[in-house]
């Protein structure tokens, strides 16, 4: 069969947590068999809108720019880059459509490919189709709702749209939340990584369609485990270092134990100035920091280099890779009661504690530097073995299968 994967970026242009598993799964994909396509967004933009033919590990991709016009916004109506994905779909002729984003590439995806006679499956890999600002981190002032109600949705994303008037705003909103119900009820299937963002997208689209749960898995299997050290614990967190994931709760909560442990931070650090700020808090605390910098699929994993991951995200997370990427290592991890990132645990080998607060995660991390019998405990209670990309490839392909036409 051949597969196009739809995403709204890809690497080398960028290349975050959606990407690694777009990528991970093509290479999955490629090893059952399947030729993979891919057409890829992009943030950067052309007179008129163009379409880059290149070459990524192998994957002829596709990569579409849209006209500075077609900035983003609610409708996604980005008329270069939809002409652009039909004359791609009308070319390659794929025998199934997987959508992974719409953000860069417009709506109707799933509509198009569904017009030509192919089957599409949806994987949802975050709060976009209920939040336009991807995370549901509202603005300061504004509380996110409890349910579907928009009237704070307005509020919060009106100052992006040039305040325009409220009523006009909340039927533009609702008008995008129709389009993506129908993308999602037309699809084949519509996948989600985890138990936690199918409830948030049953509530809050709202969407009453099939869900199915299907873990994005680990993306490599590890070849090493870390080896844990008697003295000054190792305490750190990798992946996006950006505030939202709680680095500053994290110096803070490790300052009380500055003579026992360091922190070691591993990933790209994309706010300027923002690490030197972590450095400062540490610095007051007495605590050493080592910031190793960004790293790739080739480099050892940072996981490797510690002895208790900590994640403390203030994030709705989607699905915790990272933690699963620490577990697989032999490393304990502590986790915030955000989003998914509980369910990572489910099986052992870690702590949760309240998310947005220093005071619980100081009393875990704390708890566990001081006695390290109970960080032996979950060390040994980390299960043996995890999902993989190659589970969830093996499940897409059964997917792609059961859409062809008879």
């Amino acid at each position: 069969m051949k597969i196009v994967l739809f995403v709204h970026n890809f690497p080398p242009e960028f290349l975050g947590g959606t990407e690694q598993v777009v990528l991970g799964l093509a290479k999955g994909l490629r090893e059952l068999g399947e030729e993979v396509v891919i057409v890829s967004g992009s943030d950067a933009f052309h007179p008129g809108g163009r379409v880059l033919t290149e070459r990524f590990e192998g994957f002829h991709v596709y990569r579409l720019l849209r006209d500075p016009e077609e900035t983003y916004n609610l409708e996604l109506d980005f008329g270069s880059v939809g002409d652009r994905i039909e004359a791609i779909l009308d070319k390659e002729k794929p025998d199934a459509a997987h959508i992974h984003h719409w953000s860069t590439l417009g709506m109707g995806l799933v509509q198009r490919a569904k017009a030509r006679g192919i089957p599409a499956i949806v994987s949802l890999h975050d709060l976009w189709t209920c939040c336009p600002r991807f995370f549901r981190t509202p603005r300061k002032g504004v509380r996110c709702p409890a349910g579907a109600e928009r009237e704070n949705c307005v509020r919060c994303i009106s100052p992006d749209l040039g305040d325009p008037d409220p009523g006009a705003l909340e039927r533009r909103f609702e008008r995008r939340q129709e389009r993506l119900r129908r993308e999602l009820l037309e699809a084949v299937a519509v996948l989600v990584p985890s138990q936690s963002l199918a409830r948030r997208i049953q509530k809050h689209l709202p969407f009453d369609g099939p869900l199915e749960v299907l873990p994005h898995g680990l993306l490599q299997e590890p070849k090493e485990r870390a080896v844990p050290r008697d003295k000054n614990l190792r305490v750190g967190c990798f992946g996006n270092l950006v505030p939202s994931k709680g680095l500053d709760l994290l110096v803070d909560a490790l300052g009380h134990n500055a003579s026992e442990c360091e922190i070691h931070l591993a990933g790209h650090c994309p706010q300027e100035g923002y690490m030197d700020q972590l450095r400062e808090r540490a610095k007051r605390h007495g605590l050493p920091l080592i910031w190793h910098g960004p790293f790739s699929a080739y480099d050892p994993h940072p996981a490797l280099d510690l002895d208790l991951a900590v994640f403390p995200s203030l994030c709705e997370e989607s699905y915790g890779l990272v933690v699963e990427e620490a577990l697989a290592r032999g490393v304990p991890v502590v986790v915030s009661a955000r989003g998914a990132l509980p369910e990572r645990l489910e099986n052992g080998g870690g702590v949760v504690v309240r998310s947005g607060g220093v005071m619980p995660l100081r009393i875990a991390v704390s708890n566990l530097i001081r006695n390290r019998k109970e960080l032996d405990k979950l060390r040994a209670a980390i299960p043996k073995s995890f999902p993989t990309i190659m589970d969830a490839a093996r499940r897409c392909q059964v997917l792609y299968k059961a859409g062809e036409p008879v």
